[in-house]
């Protein structure tokens, strides 16, 4: 009875242990078949919004209006600050004080090296009074006398030579002292709000920031973001249409002036969308500005749409930037979602190129409703795809999916001076990440 008992105790153990390891093998099993870590999704963007076919959709980016200047005022280290004149949100013109320096200290070196001078100065009178009187008795004795008032006489004039280069010296450095007590209230050199001022010197990340900014008022410009996979639908001297949040009929004119490729912004896409293991899928975006026709009616801060103004003659077909094509063996590929929402390598046929735009035509291989990856070398077959921030850019939203009467974060309504005033400086900088 007891070799029975073990005998069942032994083949329950080994049937736990195999099934311990069942598990063990099922959970790596499908680890390594996952696909959806950040590393494994492929983000990609319609063929429609990418090649500007019209959709009925109209694209938008996020933007904000900041200044065309910035003054960033640093701290003399060797000094502290006495007083500070303004605060953050003030407007300043050029030449309003905004802090002074604690003189006592210079006033002590000045008064200090004005008494070093008048040392010099009497130094130097008093060996020119020796050296006269030395060649006055010069004159009266021996030959043999005479060498050695000649020594003495020579040191004399070596004396009055350093004490005269101590004396140019210190008279400059007096004529110094001067011009930093002269230079003890710091002034402005623009128009503008004050947007920070730092005791510290550095920001809570522990790095070094101006002691005092001015953001400039008067001319403007729209600061925008735009996706990784997108940027290359964006080109320098591009037209640009601005419009309101809170009023779609306020609008002004510009041109991309400046797409910032040396500025990577990591950031999460818009769509936010979440792996299996639950991490948010990351991308990233450049800034690019543009210089506005007319900044009349604008507010410093204010969040708007930007909108690219829409080409008099569209190409017919497919259009691409060339970017988006891998060329292998003498044939043509890209990275397209398959109809299991999966990454796959398709040949393409291409047609005519337009060297001015960089574009290729399609003609086989590819639909308008289809979505495509940007080239890189970690894709492969049967990747997770995720839409890149709604297929327009990272700050792209389309039209329709805005609400009536939509005003996220409380945005001002134009001509609201009260109410700008006081998000001016926190909305300087804020830039609304994404679809607001």
């Amino acid at each position: 009875m007891q070799k029975k008992t073990k005998l069942i105790v032994i083949t329950g153990s080994i049937a736990a242990a195999l099934l311990l390891f069942l598990v063990g093998l099922w959970y790596f099993v499908l680890r390594n078949n996952d696909t959806s870590s950040s590393d494994e999704v492929a983000y990609i963007s319609s063929v429609a919004e990418l090649a500007g076919i019209n959709t009925g959709l109209q694209n938008r980016y996020s933007g904000i209006v900041e200044p065309q200047e910035t003054l960033e005022i640093k701290r003399d280290e060797e000094r502290t600050v006495r007083e500070v004149l303004v605060q953050v949100g003030d407007k300043v013109e050029a030449g309003t004080s905004l802090f002074t320096y604690n003189t006592d200290e210079i006033e002590l070196k000045l008064r200090q090296a004005e008494l070093d001078l008048e040392q010099l100065t009497n130094e130097i009178s008093t060996l020119n009074s020796q050296i006269a009187q030395l060649e006055k008795e010069k004159a009266n004795v021996s030959a043999d006398e005479k060498l050695s008032y000649t020594t003495q006489i020579q040191t004399g004039q070596n004396d009055v030579k350093r004490a005269e280069y101590n004396q140019k010296s210190k008279s400059a450095e007096i004529e110094q002292i001067k011009k930093s007590l002269e230079n003890s209230t710091v002034t402005s050199e623009i128009a503008g709000v004050v947007k920070s001022i730092s005791e510290s010197g550095t920001n809570m990340y522990g790095e070094s920031v101006p002691y005092m900014t001015i953001l400039a008022t008067g001319d403007y410009r729209i600061k925008g973001k735009i996706n990784e996979q997108n940027v290359y639908m964006l080109s320098e001297g591009q037209p640009v249409t601005i419009r309101s949040r809170v009023d779609s009929e306020k609008i002004w004119t510009g041109m991309i002036s400046l797409i910032d490729l040396e500025n990577k912004v990591s950031g999460q896409t818009n769509n936010y969308a979440m792996s299996s293991s639950g991490s948010e899928d990351q991308s990233s975006s450049y800034p690019f500005y543009i210089e506005l026709d007319t900044s009349a009616d604008l507010i410093l801060g204010q969040h708007v749409y930007i909108e690219l103004a829409q080409e008099e003659e569209q190409k017919e077909g497919i259009w691409l930037y060339s970017g988006y094509f891998v060329f292998e063996d003498s044939e043509t590929y890209v990275w397209v979602m398959d109809s299991k929402e999966k990454l796959e390598k398709r040949k393409v046929t291409l047609g005519d190129y337009d060297e001015s735009l960089e574009k290729y035509q399609v003609l086989d291989g590819l639909k308008k409703d289809e979505y495509i990856a940007w080239p890189e070398e970690r894709l492969k077959n049967g990747m997770n795809c995720v839409i890149s921030d709604d297929a327009g850019g990272n700050g792209a939203i389309m039209e329709e999916t805005l609400p009536a009467g939509y005003n996220p974060e409380g945005i001002p309504e134009e001509g609201g001076e009260a109410e700008a005033d006081a998000q001016i400086i926190d909305s300087a900088e804020d830039m609304t990440e994404g679809v607001q």
